[in-house]
């Protein structure tokens, strides 16, 4: 039902689109830094976006939803929807930014991007991500004033995953090996899995109020 609406896809893709063709007009060849943030910046104001809207809906919708699902069951199901919008952006502004700003190339370095770790790592980091939001947006819409409660709630959890996930694709960016990246990567599992688990502990007694 989420993907049935045109929001559920299609405003995360142009939003992508957009802000990669904003860059190609203010930023000619940018370094793999600003590449790279600009990137990230885009992946996490989309997620945000699609995270907000992910449980709104009205009491009696949320009466209706109560009777057909388990509490845990809508919190994983949520985050598998927000992942998914977030991984398309994710690949689509990959697609993107390469085309209309190049693929990044590293000073000094000849050999050219090794796309499948680093596609890995921001895939991983977006999954975390959506994990987040998808969990402070849970708690945000059994609270008065939802949005700005989740905004609240997500700095502390995102800035550590975005921080992660970051490094794990600058990593990749600079070519490091898969020994490397090993233990960022599972940092990136890692800060997926903690929103769930606290999920799992909290939201169900949200969920009755």
């Amino acid at each position: 039902m989420e993907y049935r609406r045109s929001n559920g896809w299609f405003l995360p893709i142009l939003f992508t689109a957009m802000v990669a063709y904003l860059c190609t007009l203010l930023v000619r060849e940018p370094s793999p830094a600003v590449w790279l943030a600009l990137l990230w910046m885009t992946i996490v104001f989309s997620a945000l976006q699609t995270a907000s809207r992910s449980f709104s809906a009205t009491q009696g919708q949320w009466l209706y939803i109560n009777q057909i699902v388990q509490p845990m069951e809508l919190l994983l199901g949520k985050t598998i929807s927000t992942a998914g919008s977030t991984l398309l952006v994710t690949w689509t502004g990959v697609l993107l930014f390469g085309l209309w700003l190049g693929w990044p190339q590293i000073p000094g370095s000849s050999e050219s991007l090794s796309t499948w770790p680093f596609l890995l790592s921001l895939s991983l980091g977006a999954i975390a991500i959506s994990a987040t939001l998808s969990f402070t947006s849970a708690l945000a819409s059994k609270m008065d004033r939802g949005t700005g409660m989740m905004a609240i709630l997500s700095i502390p959890l995102l800035l550590p995953t975005l921080l992660v996930s970051m490094r794990a694709s600058k990593l990749a960016l600079l070519g490091e090996s898969s020994l490397v990246l090993y233990p960022n990567w599972a940092g990136e599992i890692l800060m997926a899995a903690i929103p769930l688990a606290l999920g799992g502990l909290l939201f169900p007694y949200l969920w009755r109020s």
